[in-house]
């Protein structure tokens, strides 16, 4: 692995939390396994990209990333200090060293001990309030052919002597990385599983259920139970609503009237998380106005968040003649009140 975690994401080194996780979404979407079955290669890009999320949306482990990356930080196994003109090598072994082990990045041996990840698309209103979601997803399994070796005739690797571990010095940086003969096990095998290419793994279908928990944000990890005692890692990637948004513990919408009825005052139907509601306009609203309906956002502890509805006034483009008379009334009107 080359790239650092800025360069995989497509994003400055400077970028904030906000950035990361609209850069996440937009690769996520892109190199999804649902858009591309049976894509290896957009499999593990998709894998890439979701890793490097779940360190560069974490602020702290954004910070610790950064402070290694301008050489403020050593991790334990790597000895001297980083040079920024060296590069970082293979990326895997630098975030395995700060982060521990089971990143994706490592080898096979870190993605064969880690739980598979697969991501999970939530309705908003489901991601508010909380619910049960049934989702298909494309899960590793062990190849049934190899039992997951990845090959008949084991033997020793003789890159590294089957300790399945490597030394690699740049300057005055060293570290220990897994052989990337073997993959870290410490053994080749004289015929590669054609059905795996060697990998020892096999993508199958798999319906799983998740209970998401209310409030629940987008790019937040699910571990979810399996019937044969293994878990998976669910990443949830909450859809958007077209009347919705979100800002913290309160939902954020807008509603249109028109100029009488923002001048006369009005009531309308308004939707809500929890069905439809009666909102009444005050006499006299101005544009962009933020009418408040209290305990209607987002669960919270110790309550739920507000939705916050921003009042839109249309005035007429082409109004008809009549219309036209009333609107020259009007102004007949305020040019005499601005006499008085």
């Amino acid at each position: 692995m080359e790239k650092d975690l800025y360069a995989l994401l497509g994003v400055p080194e400077d970028a904030g939390i906000e950035d990361v996780k609209k850069a996440y979404r937009s690769l996520a979407k892109k190199y999804h396994p649902d858009a591309h079955p049976g894509n290896r290669e957009a499999e593990e890009k998709f894998k890439e990209i979701s890793e490097a999320y779940d360190i560069l949306g974490d602020p702290d482990k954004k910070a610790k990333y950064d402070a290694f990356r301008k050489g403020g930080f050593r991790p334990p196994g790597m000895e001297g200090g980083f040079e920024p003109g060296e590069g970082f090598g293979d990326l895997g072994d630098v975030l395995s060293s700060l982060f521990g082990g089971g990143m994706g990045f490592g080898g096979q041996t870190a993605q064969r001990s880690r739980s598979p990840s697969v991501s999970v698309s939530v309705p908003f209103v489901t991601a508010a309030l909380g619910g049960a979601v049934s989702a298909r997803v494309d899960v590793p399994a062990a190849c049934s052919v190899c039992g997951g070796s990845g090959g008949t005739g084991a033997q020793k690797c003789t890159a590294c002597e089957g300790s399945g571990r490597k030394t690699t010095r740049r300057g005055a940086f060293t570290t220990m990385h897994p052989c990337s003969r073997c993959g870290g096990t410490g053994t080749t095998y004289r015929n590669t599983c054609h059905t795996c290419d060697g990998t020892g793994r096999l993508v199958r279908g798999e319906t799983i259920t998740l209970n998401i928990p209310a409030g629940i944000s987008d790019g937040e990890i699910l571990h979810v139970g399996r019937p044969d005692g293994s878990s998976l890692m669910a990443r949830i990637t909450v859809e958007p609503d077209r009347f919705f948004r979100r800002s913290g513990s309160d939902i954020v919408c807008s509603v249109r009237v028109t100029a009488p009825q923002a001048v006369l005052g009005t009531s309308v139907m308004l939707r809500t998380l929890d069905g439809k509601v009666r909102l009444r306009i005050p006499p006299g609203t101005q544009p962009g106005t933020q009418l408040r309906l209290s305990g209607k956002g987002i669960p919270a502890r110790g309550g739920r968040g507000d939705q916050l509805v921003t009042v839109e006034v249309s005035i007429p483009s082409g109004p008809g003649p009549e219309e036209r008379l009333a609107w020259e009334q009007l102004r007949k009107l305020e040019g005499r009140r601005q006499k008085v």
